[in-house]
């Protein structure tokens, strides 16, 4: 009799968290995904971190085969992640060297069965329950031939899904025509295999980006659209690209000082705790000093706060604000405030968003200032930094951190107000700093265009 099978799909969590939004919990358990790209976009990162977290974290023993580079250099390699590779080994984890070696002479048919042979042994006795195929491409390269390298890769794949092994594969895939054997590989994977994710490294504007996409996911919904990622200091950190939902939170009624007493006055009592303020001018109208004022009051009221700043650096910025009485080195000292200086063009606009959030959360930061925002306008296409200022202004309100960003306008004609990235209507107070210029003498003027 059949048995129907089962409606729900298991899914094994990767430990990123940007990649479980996207795939829906994680990759399919029991079956086998494909990581596929070019050379220097994370594949074997993607990968290992993927098995150091069932190791580590979901007590599911791995195992690591190693096509390309020798085990010893990517333990190495990994150091800088902080993941505890060598504590790993003596437990939940097993490294198997399988490169071919460079003065390898083909004599007879060749395949995979005694390697695979080998590793049956080795899930046995670790009672594996993940698997890692780093580089498929490197030893399949040495058959020369598409119909062998067909059966082998059927092969592999038969021997997975008989073990329920939950498996990543990388691969190499190249669209220069020279290299288009490695398309014929990858692409009969694709057939395959239950999910595919492609990831990429490109520089655009001299900027670099990484990306990646979920190709196919079978028996699961998934995020279709291209997403940024990078490769930090702990691995692997994919962007959300969805806005966080509001559903259910209650906005804040209590009211905090702007560090002005009469703007204070003009707003009601201050900026609402946890709102979005939006602060915009032309260059010299005291943005930044606004700003500043704002920092010193959160810090007076013992407030962890961040200040952001892609114009200046720490030293000038605190220099040139307690030339007008505002006085943060004392806060900074302490600890209470950070000063962050980010240069625009050393990173795409979702590097810095996903910057400002860690540094956002380590220094547990209840006010966060971003001097100016409209830095950002300058690292990509409008659309794409206009989604990263509305996620970065929906995951403040989510940790209920009142965010104020300032944005350079240019011209001084109040008729000339507009808002760069088109952010204002996201923004719960607006407040423009203006020139007025009547008989030779040029005054500034504050307007609150909404609150």
């Amino acid at each position: 009799m059949r048995t129907s099978p089962s409606t729900q799909l298991q899914k094994s969590r990767l430990g990123i968290q940007g990649l479980d939004d996207i795939t829906g919990g994680g990759l399919p358990t029991g079956r086998t995904t494909l990581l596929a790209g070019g050379a220097g976009c994370g594949k074997t990162v993607l990968a290992l971190q993927t098995l150091i977290t069932g190791a580590r974290d979901e007590k599911e023993p791995g195992i690591f085969v190693a096509f390309e580079e020798s085990s010893k250099r990517i333990a190495m390699n990994a150091e800088h992640f902080g993941w505890d590779i060598p504590q790993l080994v003596r437990k939940n984890l097993f490294f198997l060297d399988a490169q071919p070696t460079t003065d390898i002479v083909l004599s007879g048919a060749f395949d995979l069965g005694g390697m695979l042979a080998a590793l049956d042994a080795k899930v046995e006795d670790m009672g594996a329950k993940r698997i890692v195929f780093d580089a498929i491409d490197v030893v399949l390269s040495l058959l020369n031939d598409p119909v062998d390298e067909k059966r082998e890769l059927y092969r592999l794949h038969g021997w997975l899904l008989d073990r329920g092994l939950t498996a990543i594969i990388t691969a190499k895939h190249d669209d220069h025509p020279i290299r288009g054997h490695l398309q014929e590989i990858s692409g009969n994977l694709q057939f395959m295999v239950d999910c595919v994710v492609n990831l990429s490294h490109k520089v655009e504007d001299g900027i670099s980006h990484r990306t990646l996409r979920v190709i196919k996911y079978r028996g699961s919904s998934f995020g279709e659209n291209e997403t940024p990622f990078v490769i930090t200091s702990s691995g692997i950190e994919v962007a959300s690209t969805q806005r966080i939902s509001s559903t259910g939170s209650l906005a804040s009624t209590e009211r905090i000082s702007s560090g002005v007493e009469r703007l204070d006055t003009m707003l009601g009592g201050g900026y609402f705790r946890g709102a979005g303020i939006l602060i915009t001018g032309s260059p010299g109208t005291a943005k930044s000093t606004l700003c500043g004022a704002f920092l010193q009051a959160a810090c007076q009221r013992g407030e962890r706060s961040l200040f952001v700043s892609f114009d200046s650096f720490p030293d000038e910025i605190l220099r040139n604000l307690a030339s007008v009485q505002v006085h943060l080195s004392k806060y900074v000292k302490s600890g209470m405030l950070e000063v962050l200086a980010l240069r625009k063009g050393n990173a795409s606009s979702e590097v810095h968003f996903m910057a400002i959030k860690a540094h956002a959360k380590a220094q547990r930061a209840r006010c966060l200032v971003i001097d100016p925002i409209s830095a950002l306008s300058k690292l990509g296409d409008e659309v794409t930094v206009h989604s990263v200022v509305e996620r970065l202004t929906d995951w403040a309100k989510s940790e209920s951190i009142t965010l104020i960003n300032s944005s350079l306008l240019h011209g001084d004609r109040p008729q000339l107000e507009s808002s760069p990235l088109q952010i204002s209507t996201i923004a719960d107070t607006w407040i423009h700093l203006s020139y007025l210029v009547n008989a030779g003498e040029r005054n500034r003027s504050l307007t609150i265009v909404k609150s």
